[in-house]
């Protein structure tokens, strides 16, 4: 069945994953003259150039995720637990630096040396090339709990710390001593930034206060507030305007002016989660965002008012896809529900042809006018659908069913938007029933017909064109149970249908009669038809595939080996292979011919 070791797939690459929890870094490259952006994607390092947010290179894998991520002239460096990498070329570990007891929550490049702090409380400054530790300090986990660090430009071989007690260090790392203490604002310090100008340094509190602070006289020069809870990142604008964005925990920003010391614009829901990371890049009116909603996004500060818009972003899902399917026969497209409720396409040429097909929702017009958060409108995630190319430039050539809704949408591919119909059955046009709900989808090869089956039993035809019911299988219902899956041959011969309570049923599509009606061995969860050589692949509930032969309507194969629920199944293009996917976290591939 499956033989252990012998790999017939090997992992290709990411689609679709842009960004997580860990802030970004920017880097500049003196020969290319050209700025990159580094994200920690899982367990390896994506970068991106910031001209066009094209993928530049992918670094090999780590043993586990990346929770810290740091960049110098030369090397990235990103650690798990308490282990720190350095990648060089944006691709190979060309260094390890292994002494750390606990996970390692900071880090800062500071010249020949990288220091690094866990969340023990320990400081270790690493010498980059030989991997030795060079000086390692244990604070007092009752005075000084190091929550921020950075490295103020100019001052030569010293390091800002800034405490959860509040209060912040400068230390001389070359000398291991303590040059001064600053008292601090009672808050957590959450974030540490240096501003353009020598010696005055930005502080973010986690209380949403910012102090804009000169660490050489210790006096503050301002002092501002936000609402929306502690300050994630802090950065400086550094193309002639006075300007300091901060970013907060619910995805908003602020931009505050420095020269009149007031707020300039807030820029609302920037990310749907966190902003984790934010850096304008030297010298131009851009800023770049990530967050953990999966979106990394480039803003340009053209317009005026001084607010910014998106120039270039990438984004995936922010929840985990439910389904996803090829989109036409050449392999390029993949279309993916996500639990987020978007409909998204991922291109597997190049990152530029992705695109996403919005939010599902009922009305379209309302939920544009309350926006993202108060959205009431918004239907729940796609659980099932189908697509066909065949008309797609005339009409939506997508239809998808929604988790316990009775109505199912049309997308349209081109338009990359929801599309014009709605459909359900008539008779519950008025009074919407609570308990039932459609369950399976199909649209057929040439793009004209939606076959819709419902959680009691029924299923409808309707145009994909003008949204018109044409018609019902059986007199009220084609089955007594809910119905599992629906498929429709390639020539628009036959649908079949599964129902829950263990009958297959085959159908002509067009007087919509009974041909056949064949019972299984128990009940099915859903069936997969492979047009061109007309075979049918079923799961049960009892973790157990069947294959059918439409032609002769006999089950030929049996496959076991399955111990969770079976998630999803594809057949190879030859219809030689059957490969599931299962909740006991296996991917099998099954070859038919010799079973």
């Amino acid at each position: 069945m499956s033989r252990e070791g012998v790999g017939l797939f090997a992992g290709f690459r990411v689609l679709g994953r842009f960004s997580g929890h860990v802030p970004h870094v920017l880097r500049y490259h003196g020969r290319h003259r050209e700025f990159y952006v580094a994200t920690a994607v899982g367990r390896s390092v994506h970068t991106y150039n910031v001209k066009k947010l094209g993928i530049v290179s992918v670094s090999n894998a780590l043993p586990q995720d990346i929770t810290c991520l740091a960049a110098d002239r030369m090397l990235i460096f990103a650690s798990y637990d308490n282990i720190l990498h350095a990648f060089a070329r944006n691709k190979e570990v060309v260094h390890t630096y292994e002494g750390h007891k606990a996970r390692i929550h900071l880090l800062q490049p500071f010249g020949d040396h990288v220091i690094s702090v866990d969340v023990d409380n320990v400081l270790i400054v690493w010498n980059i090339q030989s991997e030795e530790e060079y000086l390692q300090v244990d604070f007092d986990k009752a005075t000084f709990v190091i929550s921020a660090l950075l490295h103020p430009s100019t001052y030569l071989n010293k390091i800002l710390l800034g405490s959860e007690q509040g209060s912040l260090q400068l230390w001389n790392i070359r000398s291991n001593k303590l040059l001064y203490s600053f008292p601090g604002w009672g808050f957590t310090v959450t974030s540490l930034a240096q501003a353009p100008a020598v010696d005055v340094v930005a502080v973010g509190l986690v209380s949403g206060h910012i102090i804009v602070h000169n660490i050489k006289f210790d006096e503050t020069l301002m002092k501002f507030q936000q609402d929306w809870g502690p300050i994630t990142a802090i950065s400086f604008r550094t193309d002639g305007h006075p300007v300091m964005a901060a970013g907060s925990p619910v995805g908003h920003i602020a931009l505050w002016d420095l020269e009149d010391k007031k707020l300039m614009c807030q820029m609302q829901d920037a990310h749907s989660t966190a902003i984790a990371g934010m850096s304008f890049v030297p010298g131009e009116p851009l800023l770049i965002t990530n967050g953990a909603d999966n979106a990394l996004r480039v803003w340009i500060f053209d317009g005026p008012g001084g607010t910014g818009r998106v120039l270039r972003s990438r984004m995936g899902h922010s929840a985990p896809p439910t389904k996803i399917r090829y989109h036409g026969q050449n392999g390029e497209q993949i279309l993916s529900a996500g639990q987020d409720g978007t409909l998204q396409s991922f291109s597997t040429v190049h990152d530029r042809f992705n695109k996403s097909l919005g939010r599902g929702s009922i009305n379209k017009k309302k939920s544009k006018k309350k926006g993202l958060k108060l959205d009431t409108m918004a239907l729940p995630p796609i659980t099932a659908f189908a697509s066909e190319v065949a008309h797609q430039s005339d009409w939506d050539g997508i239809i998808a069913c929604h988790q316990g809704y009775i109505t199912c949408t049309t997308w349209n591919y081109q338009k990359t938007s929801m599309g014009a119909h709605k459909l359900r059955p008539e008779e519950f046009s008025k009074c919407k029933p609570i308990d039932i709900c459609a369950t399976a989808v199909d649209i057929t090869s040439c793009g004209n017909f939606a076959v819709i089956g419902m959680s009691a039993g029924q299923v409808d035809v309707y145009n994909m064109q003008s949204g018109i019911h044409r018609g019902r299988y059986g007199k009220e219902k084609a089955h007594e149970g809910a119905i599992r899956g629906v498929a429709v041959d390639g020539l628009n011969q036959l649908v079949i249908t599964a129902g829950s309570e263990g009958l297959i049923k085959f159908w002509k599509f067009k007087t919509k009669e009974l041909v056949y009606s064949t019972e299984l061995s128990s009940s099915p969860s859903a069936i997969l038809l492979h047009r061109d050589s007309g075979i049918l692949g079923i799961a049960f509930d009892d973790f157990s595939i069947s294959v059918l032969d439409v032609e002769t309507r006999k089950i030929v194969r049996t496959f076991l080996g399955h111990h969770g629920r079976i998630n999803d199944m594809t057949f190879s293009p030859d219809g030689r292979w059957l490969i599931t996917s299962s909740m006991d976290c296996t991917i099998k591939t099954w070859d038919l011919p010799s079973g």
